[in-house]
């Protein structure tokens, strides 16, 4: 019988791509993923306080 556990992910290595960051992960129970958190473009603002 298999039961549910909560994952507690590990990431092994993660790195930016033209999509946003790919993370590879498992958990203790053998477990793996991959996943990717999009790419955020952040508008620069200025500075300029006249």
């Amino acid at each position: 019988m298999r039961t549910e556990h909560e994952h507690h992910w590990i990431t092994d290595s993660a790195h930016t791509t033209s999509e946003g960051l790919v993370a590879y992960q498992h958990c203790a129970c053998g477990g793996r993923r991959v996943t990717l958190s999009p790419a955020v473009t952040v508008a620069a603002t200025s500075t300029d306080r006249r």
